[in-house]
């Protein structure tokens, strides 16, 4: 599996959007289903081609909420 960064295949609306809901609702399933619903699915035709390959939506909320919860324990 290929290591990246959030702005590679999230743009820094999305980002920024993220981390709210991840304030706002913190980790666990509302925050992963809400990146999820609210992200990735609506634009998963692009972050698919940024990444350059087939990706799980619910696999990439959990990565997404791993880099956030890394980053708040810094």
């Amino acid at each position: 599996m290929q290591m990246v960064t959030l702005n590679q295949f999230l743009s820094d609306r999305e980002i920024r959007h993220a981390v709210k809901l991840f304030r706002e609702l913190g980790s666990g399933g509302r925050f992963i289903h809400a990146v999820e619903e609210n992200i990735i699915r609506p634009n998963l035709d692009r972050i698919n081609a940024a990444l350059g390959q087939e990706n799980d939506p619910t696999y990439l909320a959990y990565a997404i909420e791993y880099v956030l919860t890394k980053a708040s324990n810094e």
